[in-house]
């Protein structure tokens, strides 16, 4: 049941599921009425009205935050994280007041939007002509019963946050395929089709797909910039007149809304970023940090590093944004996110394999796709437990550095797999403070061909490449097999090429002059 624009603890719980919230203390039982959701960090003060909200607490809340709740009214508290749960409860108890955990991987913002949803199915707004609207949803009902069209509420990466539910409206399978998924579906056209959108102050129509229905579309800013869109599509009956006026006025009292999701979702982000650095380095309460992530402290897991060697720290989000939503739809058990200017994923060693591998690989293409730039991924080694998790991270950042030089191929690559390109990479970066082929004996035959014109290196490297195999090497040079024997013997008078150390240490050179020498590479990760 509801009441005034609450829902019952009961109702939350069962609407919601244990998959986003679960209760841990209910001194006033389920039949308890919880009204609207307040984001406030732990620690703050308490200013605006919360008599009767949900407290969705961000950080590390501490009892006397729990108390602050229960004498301002708040009908019930969530928590999420690293947080001492046992003392929290006997406060929560001892005031009267409601405490619930929201599930790990979710969100502040994606809690807050599904509250608000559900207020807005049990609880809606009694007048659509109304011109404010107390959430998205009841937003999104206004401007559809006043243009006479469908209309959905997106942010930036394209999420569905809410949508209208007005009965008799005709919507495609795009928009109902964006609603049952909460998010819009690939198509070839929407980065132009979203980019117009967000280039124009006004609203903007849009033909593409063309199988699907017209759409008119608006801007959603705050001070400039740009916080989300809004969708209304243009069925058997044309839109209202004065739609795009009145998409305007609905941009602007969504404003409000998108920017303090978007607040919530910045805030949850930098949380999870810094705790997912200090599982990383095993600084910390290392098996709350993993309980929180959804991992259980003593299961193997393994490090994933991704990057492009620039090191943008925007992109990196981005990046880890992207991943994290690949990996989810696969349910891989970890979490994601941005240190350092690069991606991480701690994931549960039963998620790995080659499912791992090329869910990555094809996550790379697409943020090369969005981004630009040259991205590779490095995996470490599984290791036994949580705690372990520094070490492969350690590896993980080693093969991203191999995989980002000259001395490997594909996008992703394994620590494991590396052993050799390692080994050339150490002995690369040992050698950086002189040029690559400096030091005999390479530096004898480079000095010859600079001086006389002559081959002989690229003679020898393809020499060696054939696994010194004359014929072979010959068919790879277009040379007779003589002339290439007597080339050998020129070389030979120069350097002792049938000394075995000088021919290992010469077809080392050989590698790191090659790599060297190679474009487009970068051996920083």
């Amino acid at each position: 049941m509801s009441a005034n624009g609450r829902v019952t603890l009961g109702m939350l719980l069962d609407s919601l599921g244990p998959d986003a919230v679960t209760a841990i203390c209910l001194p006033g039982g389920r039949q308890t009425l919880v009204g609207a959701p307040v984001i406030h960090g732990a620690g703050e003060s308490l200013v605006a009205p919360v008599e009767g909200a949900l407290l969705l607490v961000t950080g590390r809340p501490d009892p006397a935050d729990v108390q602050q709740a229960a004498a301002a009214g708040v009908a019930a508290v969530v928590v999420r994280g690293p947080v001492n749960l046992a003392a929290l409860e006997e406060v929560a108890g001892a005031a009267g007041i409601a405490l619930l955990a929201a599930a790990p991987g979710l969100a502040w913002g994606q809690l807050y939007t599904l509250v608000d949803a559900l207020l807005a199915i049990v609880a809606p707004a009694s007048d659509l002509g109304e011109t404010t609207a107390a959430d998205l949803f009841a937003l999104a009902n206004q401007v559809a019963a006043r243009v006479g069209g469908a209309v959905t509420i997106e942010d930036l990466a394209m999420r569905v946050l809410a949508y209208s539910t007005v009965d008799g409206q005709r919507i495609d399978d795009l928009r109902r395929e964006g609603i049952l998924g909460r998010r819009v579906p690939e198509h070839p056209t929407h980065a132009e089709e979203y980019a117009a959108v967000l280039r124009s102050d006004a609203a903007v129509w849009s033909y593409d797909p063309r199988e699907y229905l017209p759409r008119l579309a608006i801007a959603v800013r705050a001070e400039g910039e740009a916080l989300g869109t809004i969708w209304v599509i243009e069925a058997d009956v044309p839109l209202a007149s004065d739609t795009p006026q009145i998409l305007a006025e609905a941009a602007r009292n969504a404003a409000p809304h998108l920017a303090r999701l978007n607040l919530a979702a910045d805030e949850a982000r930098r949380t999870r970023d810094e705790w997912l650095g200090w599982l990383l380095r095993g600084v910390g309460p290392v098996g709350e940090l993993a309980t929180s992530f959804g991992l259980d402290p003593g299961e193997p897991v393994v490090v994933v590093a991704i990057g492009s060697g620039d090191g943008d720290v925007f992109a990196a989000g981005h990046a880890g944004d992207l991943l994290r939503t690949a990996y989810r739809a696969y349910r891989m058990r970890g979490v994601v996110g941005a240190v350092g200017g690069r991606a991480y994923a701690v994931v549960a060693a039963d998620s790995t394999g080659p499912v791992l591998r090329r869910i990555t690989a094809g996550m790379l293409g697409q943020i090369e796709e969005r981004l630009g730039g040259r991205w590779r991924a490095g995996i470490g080694r599984t290791v036994p437990s949580v705690v372990q998790a520094p070490l492969s991270a350690r590896q993980a950042e080693e093969a991203l550095r191999v995989m980002c030089g000259p001395f490997a191929t594909g996008r992703v690559g394994g620590h494991a797999e590396l052993s050799a390109a390692l080994y050339l990479q150490e002995l690369a970066v040992s050698m950086r403070a002189t040029p690559v082929h400096a030091g005999e004996p390479l530096s004898v035959l480079v000095e010859h061909d600079a001086s006389h014109g002559t081959e002989w290196v690229r003679s020898l490297r393809v020499w060696a490449a054939k696994h010194y195999d004359v014929p072979r090497a010959a068919e790879a040079l277009s040379l007779h097999p003589n002339t290439l024997r007597y080339r050998l013997r020129r070389i030979g008078e120069l350097i002792a090429l049938d000394d075995p150390d000088v021919r290992l240490v010469l077809a080392l050179q050989l590698r790191l002059h090659a790599a060297a020498l190679r474009p487009g590479t970068n051996g920083d990760g």
